[in-house]
């Protein structure tokens, strides 16, 4: 029987262009490693409200008080074993659609839990000039991976933190001609895979592991930390 991983691609971009292209192209990197399946996401053209902090799904272990767009991406996290997270440059940071989405998925954790925990994910940045923040963005969402307990990985050699794109403003077209940035992007991707790979295949084998010697999962034995918000 073989083994699915699946890969998870958030474009956080509000409009379509280099940020789409580039989480696509990293997708169809990661779909070339065997037993790997893809999908993609992006927050364009969705209604994400922003978390209002009220505590409900924290209270009542529940979904979010907020019934919008993103009812549909708690399952599409809980299916996934990967994450590659893409984002344009706002002011050295991600987008407000891409945080929103981030800050909301809170809730997931108490509907499916275990929804990000020892998964891996990987982040791409895009930005108008070489040099415009790319960096600074892809450290906000790995800390959103640390926060939420998924193994962060970066890319292949000279993408160390994930993929960056220089798209000249120029949306898709500028990202295809920036070969040295596409380079980081399909490292990425091929990275969160294999990684993934390993880490699934792992799981399952101390799973196997467990049950065989009639021994609880390590994981069961772990004591619930509480996710509070300050």
């Amino acid at each position: 029987m073989t083994t699915v991983i699946k890969i998870l691609g958030i474009a956080g971009s509000p409009r379509k262009g280099a940020t789409e292209y580039a989480v696509q192209e990293a997708l169809r990197a990661a779909a070339e490693v065997p037993g790997i399946v893809t999908e993609f996401y992006t927050v364009r053209g969705k209604k994400i409200a922003y978390c209002n902090h009220c505590d409900h799904c924290r209270r009542h272990r529940t979904t979010c008080i907020i019934r919008d767009d993103m009812d549909e991406v708690y399952e599409l996290v809980a299916e996934a074993d990967g994450f590659i997270i893409g984002s344009p440059v706002y002011n050295m940071n991600t987008t407000a659609q891409l945080q929103a989405l981030l800050n909301r998925t809170r809730a997931a954790r108490f509907i499916y839990p275990g929804a990000w925990k020892n998964k891996v994910g990987g982040a791409i940045a895009v930005g108008g000039t070489r040099h415009g923040g790319q960096e600074t963005a892809l450290l906000t969402i790995l800390n959103f991976y640390y926060a939420r307990q998924v193994i962060a990985v970066g890319g292949a050699f000279g993408g160390y933190a994930g993929g960056t794109i220089w798209s000249r403003d120029n949306r898709k077209t500028g990202a295809q001609e920036d070969e040295v940035g596409m380079a980081t992007v399909l490292g990425l991707g091929r990275r969160v895979a294999e990684i993934a790979r390993i880490v699934k295949l792992g799981k399952l084998s101390v799973e196997e592991l467990q049950s065989q010697l009639g021994e609880p999962l390590p994981l069961e034995q772990q004591p619930v930390v509480e996710d509070y918000n300050v």
